[in-house]
C-alpha cells in the first residue's frame, strides 16, 4: 500500500489532466477491487502499517476528486466516499494513537495532535513532531470536503470533516516556520534528537563517525516531497477568498520558493543531471546513518536522497519552473549512467564491484527502473 500510494499518485493525475479515459478506468477498476477487500485488511492490521494504509487511502482521496471536478463520478465506486469517511472516524476518534514514550492515546489521533500542539514536556523532541501519519490524515479529510462541495454544492458538509480541518489549520500556523521571502520550513527542530537525524551535521560519509546533530534541522527532502500535495489538497478545501484558502496559496508559493531556491541543485558539467540536498532547509547532511534496512556505517550521504525527485511529487508546486525542471529530467533519464548512484542511494552491493563492473550494473539499472530506485538483494 505504501509503494502504491508513491508510485501511483502521480499517473493518477496524469490520467485526468490529459483526459485519458482508459487510464481513468482502470484505476477505477482498481479501487473497486482494492476497497471489496478493504475492510477485511482493517480488522487485521498491525499499527505499524498504518502509515502504508494511510498513504494509499490519500491515493483513492485524490482520485475521488479527480473524478468529481472532472464530472466523472460514474467512475467511483459506490461504496468509496462511505469507505473513506468510516476510516477518517476510526483513526481521527476511535483507534488507540501510538506515541514515543508513554502509552498510546485512547482517544485517537485527534488527542494525540492536541496533546503535542500544547507544547507538552517530554523527553525527546521528536516526541512533538506533527508526523506523516497525521499530515496524511489532515489530506484525506481536505478531499472528502472537497468532494462535499463538488458532490454538494456546499449544502452538506460532515463535522467530522470540519474537525479534521480546525486541527489542521492550527497544527500548520502553529508550525510553519517563515525564512524571509515567503520561504518556510515545518518544524524545525523537532527531529533534531531522532536517530535518523543524528549525524545531520556531517557532511561525508566515515565509518564509526560520532553524531553530530543540528540543533534547528528541518525534515528530510524524502518525506517532505509529499508537502506540495497535501497542501493542495489542504487549499482546495477551503472556501474560494477565504483567509484559510489564502493562507494554504501561500504556503504553497513558499514551498515551491524554499525547495527551487535551496533544495534543488541545477545540473552542471561536472555531474549533468539535478540533485537535492538531503533536507528541506537546504543542509546536506548525513541522513539515517546506520538505518536498520542500511547496515551499520552506512546512511544517506550527501545528495543521495536525490532519487525522490523522481517520483513526481515536487511537480505538484505547479510553477513553470518546476515543470521545466521535469521535462528536462524527462529527456535525460534513464540514459545517464553516471547518476545511479547518487539516485539509487547507499546501495551496498556496488561497492564490492570493480569500476567496469558498477558502471554495467549502473546502467541496467537505470533501463531497467525507468530511473526509479532499485534495490539489489542478492
Amino acid at each position: 500500500m505504501y509503494d502504491a500510494g508513491q508510485l501511483l499518485m502521480v499517473p493518477l493525475h496524469a490520467a485526468f489532466t490529459l483526459h485519458e479515459r482508459n487510464w481513468m478506468q482502470q484505476f477505477s477498476g482498481h479501487f473497486a477491487r482494492e476497497f471489496a477487500r478493504f475492510e477485511a485488511a482493517q480488522r487485521n492490521e498491525k499499527a505499524e502499517d498504518r502509515l502504508g494504509r494511510l498513504q494509499y487511502v490519500y491515493l483513492s482521496s485524490r482520485f475521488l476528486v479527480l473524478a468529481a471536478q472532472s464530472g466523472k463520478e460514474e467512475l467511483i465506486p459506490t461504496y468509496l466516499p462511505s469507505v473513506l469517511y468510516r476510516e477518517v472516524e476510526r483513526v481521527w476518534k476511535q483507534e488507540p494513537a501510538w506515541q514515543w514514550g508513554r502509552k498510546p492515546f485512547a482517544g485517537g489521533m485527534k488527542e494525540r495532535v492536541l496533546w503535542k500542539l500544547s507544547d507538552p514536556k517530554t523527553k525527546k523532541n521528536y516526541e512533538k513532531a506533527i508526523t506523516d501519519e497525521e499530515l496524511f490524515l489532515f489530506a484525506i479529510a481536505a478531499d472528502l470536503r472537497t468532494y462535499e462541495r463538488e458532490t454538494f454544492n456546499g449544502s452538506i458538509e460532515s463535522p467530522l470533516i470540519t474537525d479534521v480541518l480546525t486541527v489542521a489549520d492550527k497544527a500548520f500556523r502553529k508550525g510553519v516556520k517563515f525564512r524571509g521571502k515567503g520561504r518556510w520550513v515545518f518544524q524545525p527542530g523537532v527531529w533534531s534528537d531522532h536517530p535518523d537525524y543524528l549525524y545531520a551535521g556531517r557532511r561525508e560519509k566515515k565509518r564509526n563517525m560520532k553524531p553530530a546533530p543540528v540543533k534547528d534541522i528541518a525534515w528530510d527532502t524524502s518525506h517532505s516531497h509529499r508537502f506540495p500535495l497535501w497542501l493542495l489538497s489542504l487549499s482546495q478545501a477551503q472556501k474560494e477568498d477565504s483567509p484559510q484558502r489564502s493562507f494554504y496559496e501561500t504556503l504553497r508559493k513558499g514551498m515551491e520558493k524554499q525547495f527551487y531556491e535551496q533544495v534543488l541543485v541545477q545540473p552542471t558539467r561536472e555531474f549533468p543531471a539535478y540533485r537535492t540536498k538531503n533536507f528541506i532547509d537546504g543542509r546536506n547532511g548525513v541522513y539515517r546513518w546506520g538505518y536498520q534496512s542500511l547496515g551499520p556505517n552506512n546512511g544517506y550521504g550527501p545528495y543521495e536522497l536525490s532519487g525522490t525527485l523522481l517520483l513526481g511529487w515536487w511537480t505538484f508546486l505547479d510553477s513553470d519552473r518546476i515543470r521545466h525542471v521535469y521535462g528536462k529530467m524527462a529527456h535525460q533519464l534513464p540514459s545517464i549512467v553516471s547518476v545511479a548512484g547518487i539516485y539509487n542511494g547507499p546501495d551496498e552491493p556496488l561497492k564490492h564491484a570493480s569500476s567496469q563492473q558498477q558502471l554495467k550494473l549502473k546502467e541496467l539499472l537505470m533501463n531497467l527502473s525507468g530511473g526509479m530506485e532499485v534495490k539489489i538483494k542478492d
